[in-house]
């Protein structure tokens, strides 16, 4: 009887190893065929994307500024409650009153900033552009005349020639044509593309509307939502996979939250920076040229580089070596920014190496654009987060060590006992390419030394 019942649970053992193998397997497939499906159809899913976002723009906008106004909110809160609380009976009532008075606080910061950052800036555009197109041609003139004085007047002939009006509007023209190709208004369509532009800019305006009064209900009722998200995933997980989900949760909260606060703040602090250097090296469009550098150093790696283009063009165009200097001094400055700002206003919120980061800015722009390249670091550090977590269960599962360390000179792992076998020490030097090398006649002088040596010492001895 005891030798069935041991065949019994053999069998139901490997029934359930087998069952656990077809299930990989099968997940695996579909897996595949969901990822050859997305990759097949990417145009399709792209249209459907975008639609579904445009659908939940104004709830999407609510999130984001709720997200944008919780830390504002929790410092009022924070200095506000305790004063209502003492000098109120029923405790719940006044903490809601507080957490709807906190909220519309800092809705009214947040759009303040808003305000004061389009007051400023928007003439400032106005201007330039304004100062641009009336006086392009003297501005092209004088850099063909600076660039004449540089070259010592060897290509005098050719600059003058281009300096004519007549060859500048020319120029002029076939970019204003390739603008107008590239957004799509050539002819007749030039009018109903600036009618959809109207439609849409007057969507935009209304989801605002709307994601203002969803923002405000998100930060009112936030302990509920929460409480709702815990009740589900409880609900659907057991005890011990719901604390996962739990801590998986609040570490992409984390990530994020670290990530974008800490890169709005840091590229505010090189706007302000950018700003009063610009002024004490009395370089043009010092206010334009700030907004555009602190707001394009929102995108990790790429960004300084993005904003120093057109800022540099502009400066360029009105001074040529003034505008050398000041790709200069953006040079030095994004080295500041990621040598000491950066670093101390960010820490190591990603904890991802350079090379994700890169991964994630060009496949996050790729997809998504400048959302992507923004959004695409803290994804990719959340995923990677997860890939360890998954990585070291499987890991401790087999009886191994999770320190990656040890896995650095692993040469093999003993099926039997588990135990790291690492390499030898010569074998690790092999590994390497770099390794010492004695040039011949430098080892032929030392093994000459040493056999000196060693006659001395037989003399001696």
């Amino acid at each position: 009887m005891d030798s069935q019942n041991e065949s019994k649970k053999i069998s139901r053992e490997e029934y359930r190893q087998y069952l656990i193998r077809a299930s990989v397997v099968v997940i695996a497939a579909v897996a595949v065929v969901i990822f050859y499906f997305c990759v097949k159809r990417f145009d399709g899913l792209r249209e459907g994307w975008n639609s579904l976002t445009s659908i939940l723009q104004p709830i999407i906008i609510g999130f984001v500024m709720a997200f944008l106004m919780n830390p504002i909110m929790k410092f009022f809160e924070k200095k506000m409650l305790p004063f209502f609380l003492k000098r109120s009976k029923n405790t719940g009532r006044t903490r809601k009153r507080v957490r709807l008075w906190t909220s519309i606080l800092a809705l009214l910061v947040l759009l303040g900033l808003v305000g004061l950052f389009l007051g400023s800036i928007i003439p400032q555009i106005y201007t330039t552009a304004n100062d641009l197109i009336s006086n392009i041609n003297t501005q092209i003139a004088g850099v063909l005349d600076w660039a004449n004085d540089i070259t010592g007047g060897h290509f005098e002939k050719e600059l003058m020639d281009a300096k004519t009006d007549k060859n500048i509007d020319n120029a002029i023209d076939t970019f204003v044509e390739w603008v107008q190709s590239y957004l799509n208004l050539e002819g007749d369509e030039t009018i109903n593309t600036l009618a959809e532009w109207g439609m849409s800019a007057g969507k935009v305006f209304i989801n605002i509307i709307l994601g203002i009064i969803v923002s405000v209900y998100v930060l009112v009722s936030k302990e509920t939502f929460k409480a709702h998200v815990k009740k589900v995933i409880y609900g659907i997980f057991k005890p011990e996979h719901g604390n996962v989900v739990l801590e998986v949760a609040r570490k992409a909260n984390e990530i994020f939250y670290g990530f974008i606060i800490g890169k709005i703040v840091d590229s505010a602090i090189i706007g302000v920076l950018c700003y009063i250097c610009m002024l004490i090296f009395r370089f043009p469009y010092p206010l334009l040229s700030s907004v555009i550098v602190g707001v394009t150093n929102v995108v990790p790696v790429f960004g300084p580089y993005i904003g120093a283009v057109p800022t540099t063009i502009i400066i360029f165009l009105t001074n040529p070596v003034k505008g050398i200097y000041f790709l200069i001094f953006i040079f030095v400055l994004q080295q500041i920014d990621g040598n000491i700002i950066g670093p101390k206003i960010l820490g190591d919120s990603t904890g991802i190496s350079a090379f994700w980061v890169v991964f994630a800015i060009v496949v996050g722009g790729g997809l998504f654009g400048f959302m992507g390249m923004l959004l695409g670091v803290p994804t990719v550090s959340l995923l990677y987060y997860i890939g360890g977590r998954i990585s070291n269960w499987a890991l401790r599962k087999r009886g191994l060590s999770t320190q990656s360390d040890e896995y650095t000179n692993l040469k093999f792992v003993e099926p039997s006992t588990g135990i790291i076998v690492q390499k030898t020490p010569e074998e690790i030097a092999d590994d390497n390419p770099i390794r010492k090398t004695v040039h011949p006649k430098k080892k032929n002088s030392e093994s000459k030394i040493s056999s000196e040596t060693s006659s001395e010492e037989d003399k001696n001895q």
